[in-house]
């Protein structure tokens, strides 16, 4: 009588452990999926972006430059793109950059667009330091959010510069230390 109560025992510790591992199996495949449509809300550009930056610094005059400067977007994507600063200073001096960017125009006929998109962006909150000749990459995250109206939305992108760590900077397309002319940057909605 004990050698059965033994083995049912086992042959239900058995069927226990293989249900256990038939969960787990679907809980991994299931984690699995979620974090391939997670990964797939995000287009990272920042490697291809530096590369394509430096090309540009490379082949012209250029000392400031944006890549992607057009790009198509999904409502609830994301995008991390790049701003490029090359230090050619004339005088051969390190400095401190900073980048900002600003919605300028929207042909959305959404009342505020323009300010709702500023609200899109995620920028460095501190300058990036250049040793003359180097090149310093600043990267911009723009969060389109799921009720995000349809249209085109042009930001100007800009960098300034300074001479000695500015702290909190300031830059606007106004400041009188625009280390280049700015740069545009459109983002098309679309479903």
């Amino acid at each position: 009588m004990k050698k059965k109560g033994a083995m049912q025992m086992s042959l239900g510790f058995i069927i226990a452990v293989v249900f256990a591992v038939v969960l787990l199996s679907l809980a991994i495949v299931w984690l699995r999926g979620m974090m391939e449509n997670v990964s797939g809300l995000t287009v990272d550009l920042t490697q291809q972006a530096r590369n394509e930056l430096a090309d540009t610094f490379k082949q012209t005059r250029s000392n400031f430059a944006v890549w992607p400067k057009r790009q198509d977007m999904e409502r609830g994507k994301t995008l991390i793109l790049s701003a490029g600063i090359k230090n050619n200073d004339p005088e051969g001096k390190d400095k401190w950059f900073f980048v900002n960017v600003e919605c300028t125009a929207s042909d959305s006929t959404v009342a505020n667009a323009r300010e709702t998109a500023n609200g899109w962006i995620t920028i460095p909150t501190t300058a990036a330091f250049a040793k003359a000749s180097d090149i310093v990459y600043r990267d911009i995250t723009l969060n389109v959010p799921t009720d995000a109206p349809d249209g085109n939305y042009i930001f100007d992108v800009v960098a300034c510069y300074w001479d000695s760590n500015p702290g909190t900077p300031t830059c606007t397309s106004g400041s009188n230390n625009l280390w280049a002319s700015q740069q545009p940057l459109t983002i098309t909605v679309r479903g």
